[in-house]
């Protein structure tokens, strides 16, 4: 089911229910509003402060991204200057680093591999909403019925100097379970199927890689949904998420803030060239 089907259900669920109180179905409207709103960005540029539980450890990074959907190019800088970019119409395979530490060598690397993907909890082709969208797509899948318990709206707040909704989930239910591979699956298929995310998987399992195909009828521990509790700011113009906070059973997870946003801008194609004037490539 796309995420733009998803939402027209959802508005048209929130519609069936006009004696609902006012507040949960505020909530559920405007998850519903958010998700429309995320399939049309078509390109983004902003200030990304992220936070992420890597074995045990909190890491804290800030990066400046430019991104643009469709062909897929993006370009970030992050606050140890390591420059990062990506254009599917130069090379599909991989991405060009400018690791700002020695050799001081330009680097071509794998963006699903191990390298890129270390002590990250998601690759570059996750940088912007539409994974936050198929997250809260499964989120609000399992739900269902519970949706007014466990989906509470809880007013509009400051954020950035823009006025956001304030939306709280909290899943009671939150648990690892067993999954059963598939043939010809991967952790990167298997957590887009579910909507839980790569890096748990990898986490909670052993001898297995991000790309490589996992043994069929192999075992797995996965989570039951993405987090146990998220905290949410929906910018009320934009109807973006520009706040997200979750937790898992082991507590804080992620977190990840986004400032400056601007969306369906005009980038010029040399932005996403190595020879860019404001790059160090």
């Amino acid at each position: 089911m796309s995420i733009r089907f998803f939402a027209v259900i959802l508005i048209a669920i929130f519609s069936l229910s006009p004696t609902q109180a006012g507040r949960q179905n505020s909530c559920r409207h405007l998850i519903a509003q958010m998700i429309e709103s995320i399939e049309h960005v078509k390109s983004a540029s902003y200030t990304l402060h992220a936070a992420e539980r890597v074995k045990g450890k909190i890491l804290r990074a800030s990066s400046q991204i430019k991104l643009h959907l469709s062909p897929r190019q993006l370009y970030f800088k992050n606050n140890s200057g390591v420059e990062v970019l990506y254009n599917e119409l130069i090379d599909k395979e991989e991405a060009l680093i400018n690791p700002n530490a020695f050799p001081y060598i330009n680097l071509k690397l794998d963006p699903f591999r191990s390298i890129m993907r270390n002590n990250q909890h998601h690759t570059i082709f996750e940088l912007g909403f539409h994974q936050i969208g198929g997250i809260l797509q499964n989120a609000v899948k399992q739900s269902e019925l519970n949706f007014d318990k466990w989906f509470t709206y809880m007013g509009v707040i400051k954020f950035n100097n823009r006025d956001c909704h304030k939306i709280y989930f909290e899943y009671p239910d939150f648990k690892y379970v067993k999954y059963t591979v598939h043939k010809k699956e991967t952790v990167r298929s298997i957590a887009q199927k579910l909507g839980i995310g790569e890096y748990r998987i990898i986490q909670n399992n052993t001898n297995i890689s991000f790309t490589d195909y996992i043994k069929e009828g192999r075992i797995l521990k996965v989570p039951n949904v993405y987090a146990s509790k998220t905290l949410m700011y929906i910018d009320k113009e934009l109807n973006l998420p520009v706040y997200i906070k979750a937790f898992d059973d082991a507590g804080f997870y992620e977190s990840y803030e986004f400032y400056d946003l601007k969306v369906n801008m005009n980038f010029m194609p040399t932005e996403f060239e190595k020879s860019f004037a404001a790059y160090h490539f």
